[in-house]
């Protein structure tokens, strides 16, 4: 959000690959949807149980109770990579709606951009990086320091990886250069993680200029992470609890996973 900047960020560059990567991630959204539906059997049932649904939604996407019944150390990394990813994601779509369709003046722009949201605000962006960043680490440790077995590890699972841990990486590290610019005032603990960080870089010469460097590489790895998407291992988040969702009448008549 561009209410605290302390160094110079091009919003137009920003505007301009974000929007590029929204569009190419909905366009291989589509693209990938459309084979999906083709490959769709007809329903078993004429009305879908809506009821069923909404009791598979909450226990297979929302717990993620299947994975909790294989291994916990395998549910822990996947609901903190999910549910760290999809809080950060939501975070961004709030700071795009406070600086497109919210007006500055509106007493919700001044309380999320100079008020006390902002400071809820970062708290909330520490706290589900810190949890990616964990279930990231754990996950790069049963791939390829444990070497779990029933794992099959390749090009792509690291890829997705590697996006998501230099992202997470790079957004604390923004977090911590904005930190060392402002001065020390009890406001700047809540962003826990970035001011913790800050002392490497407080009084680096250039420091502003490191800001802006590591803000426009932020920006893009987000939108190429956009693009990536719907092209890798990363779809199963959004196409998993459509599936599953779906699906649940048709499982209920075979009278497997989800009675």
């Amino acid at each position: 959000m561009q209410g605290a900047e302390v160094f110079y960020k091009p919003w137009l560059f920003f505007g301009i690959v974000q929007s590029l990567g929204i569009f190419l991630f909905g366009a291989g959204v589509i693209y990938k949807f459309s084979f999906y539906k083709k490959g769709q059997k007809q329903s078993l049932y004429k009305k879908p149980d809506y009821r069923l649904m909404a009791k598979a939604f909450c226990r297979y996407v929302v717990v993620q109770k299947q994975l909790a019944k294989l291994s916990l150390l395998r549910w822990f990394i996947h609901v903190s990579i999910f549910y760290g990813f999809m809080g950060l994601l939501l975070l961004s779509a709030i700071a795009v709606v406070l600086e497109t369709i919210v007006p500055q003046d509106s007493s919700i722009s001044r309380y999320m951009l100079y008020g006390q949201g902002h400071n809820y605000y970062k708290a909330a962006g520490d706290l589900f990086g810190l949890v990616i960043l964990v279930g990231l680490l754990l996950a790069f440790y049963r791939r390829y320091i444990a070497k779990d077995s029933q794992l099959y590890t390749d090009s792509t699972d690291t890829t997705a990886l590697i996006f998501l841990l230099v992202l997470t990486v790079t957004g604390f590290l923004l977090e911590a250069v904005r930190m060392a610019i402002l001065p020390l005032t009890p406001e700047i603990q809540y962003s826990f993680v970035g001011y913790h960080i800050a002392g490497v870089f407080r009084g680096m010469q250039g420091i502003k200029s490191l800001g802006t460097g590591l803000w426009i590489f932020h920006s893009t790895l987000n939108a190429a992470l956009l693009v990536y998407i719907p092209h890798s291992k990363f779809l199963h988040v959004i196409n998993s609890p459509v599936e599953i969702v779906l699906n649940a009448s048709e499982e209920r008549m075979r009278g497997d996973l989800y009675l």
